[in-house]
Order: C-alpha cells, then sequence, then structure tokens
C-alpha cells in the first residue's frame, strides 16, 4: 500500500448525503453525480461538469494545489486524479483529509474507479450497476476501430477500451494506452472505421465526418483504406461523456448505433 494513499474501506465510508467532496478530477465529478451526489461537492475544477448555479468553488487545481485554498471548503473526502504528484496526495493526507487516488490507466480503470467511489460514497450498489454496463461485453464479432482525439489514437489499454468493448469494438492498435497520431501508423491498422473526437463543453452525437473523408481521401496510402473509401469517418463532440468516468456508459448507444452501421 502507498503511504500517502487513505484507502476507504467501506466500513469508513460515511454516507453520500453527509460528506463534502473536493474532485480534482472532472470524469471522477460526473460518477459522484451519476451516483447522486451532486449536493456533496463543494469543489471541482473548471472542467468539471457542474451546473452553473452550483454552489461548489471551481478552483481545484491538481497541477498547481493549494492546501490553504482546499482547507477553506472543509472537505472530508479529495478525490485526486491518477497522476495526482504523490507529494500533493500525501499533503493532503497529512491534513487529516480522506484522499482518494483513481487508479492508473489501463482497459480496467474506469470501471475499478466507479466502484471505488460507490465505496467512498456509501454507494457500492448503485456504482456496481454503472460499472457492470460498463464491462458489459457484446456478442458481435469486434470490429476494429481507430478513436483520435486531440492528436493521439486510443490504444487497447486505453480507458475507452471498456466502452469500446461494450459496444462491438476493439483498438486497431497492437498496444499502448495513447500513441501519437500518426497517418502511416493509421494507414497500417486498417481499421474498419475511424472516430475524431472534437473537445467541447458539450456532448454530441456519433456522426459521419464530410470533412474528414475529404481530407483523408487527399492522403497518399490512407485514402486507400476501405474505411475511407466506404466513408467511415465518423466525429462526435467530447462533452464530459468521453471523460475517464461513468459519462462513458452514456456513449453506448452511439457506439452501438455505429457499430451497427458497420454490419457484420
Amino acid at each position: 500500500m502507498r503511504p500517502w494513499l487513505l484507502w476507504l474501506a467501506t466500513s469508513l465510508a460515511l454516507h453520500a448525503s453527509e460528506q463534502r467532496i473536493a474532485s480534482y478530477s472532472p470524469g471522477a465529478t460526473q460518477t459522484l453525480i451519476d451516483l447522486g451526489c451532486l449536493q456533496q461537492i463543494v469543489m471541482g475544477t473548471r472542467w468539471c461538469p457542474l451546473p452553473k448555479d452550483h454552489a461548489a468553488a471551481r478552483d481545484a487545481d491538481v497541477f498547481q494545489p493549494d492546501l490553504e485554498r482546499l482547507l477553506r471548503v472543509k472537505p472530508d473526502l479529495v478525490i485526486l486524479p491518477r497522476m495526482a504528484n504523490p507529494l500533493w496526495a500525501e499533503k493532503c493526507a497529512q491534513a487529516g483529509l480522506r484522499t482518494l487516488i483513481l487508479h492508473p490507466e489501463s482497459a480496467h480503470s474506469v470501471s475499478a474507479d466507479i466502484r471505488q467511489l460507490g465505496a467512498a460514497t456509501g454507494l457500492s450498489e448503485a456504482a456496481q450497476k454503472i460499472s457492470d454496463q460498463l464491462t458489459a461485453r457484446s456478442a458481435q464479432k469486434r470490429a476494429t476501430i481507430v478513436v483520435v482525439w486531440d492528436g493521439v489514437m486510443a490504444g487497447p489499454e486505453s480507458y475507452l477500451a471498456e466502452p469500446l468493448a461494450a459496444a462491438g469494438f476493439t483498438s486497431a492498435l497492437a498496444q499502448g494506452a495513447w500513441v501519437k497520431m500518426d497517418w502511416e501508423l493509421l494507414a497500417s491498422t486498417r481499421p474498419a472505421a475511424i472516430l475524431w473526437i472534437q473537445n467541447s463543453s458539450a456532448a454530441g452525437p456519433i456522426e459521419l465526418s464530410p470533412d474528414k473523408i475529404l481530407e483523408m481521401a487527399g492522403i497518399p496510402h490512407v485514402r486507400d483504406l476501405p474505411c475511407v473509401k466506404n466513408g467511415h469517418i465518423y466525429r462526435a463532440k467530447s462533452g464530459s461523456n468521453w471523460l475517464p468516468g461513468s459519462g462513458l456508459v452514456k456513449i453506448y448507444p452511439e457506439l452501438l448505433r455505429l457499430r451497427s452501421d458497420l454490419g457484420k
């Protein structure tokens, strides 16, 4: 056990309604909301999907942490993202704050995070139901896909592996979590479909991307891919649903529809 991490046993978990929660992870914030903990959140980041009129402070910053600012909101549970500086986590724990750090990214990290947040808030049953939806496996034959977001491609060890598998997809990449976008590498994977995620404050449906189809049709090697010739190039606005949290469950119907569009 890492000395700076206070693991929260279920026997020690307070009921959600009794907690004041500070979340440094937008994905975890979405999970807390879906678990019914919206009113218990007293601090979040400026990227957290909180209603505009919510009373929570929006100045949680894991890259420039401020203990005095954190203590002002009097949290009794602090949630830190997987990339949090261990010294910051230790400082929170030394200040007497119950501190939970999300799991290192892997193909199963989000479902593990959801269950961990459920245990920490006394809502394990609700968390398990969400986790079960995320870890379901489609009976369809897997279709390969490349998801591109912010100049990188999601590999088989990225947190997107679970929702993709649930809908009948697998990453066309051979290994890794996130790989730098490279046209030659992309062409070599010969995916059945390519999905471009666009950063946006609001989520959007998965839809055909005429602009990307036109762009890719002009790139040597890439233009010969069956997915380009067949027009299986898509886009979607991110919102908070594509972040590593329970919001991924909400993209499942869209991914399932996309898998159906591709056929067998």
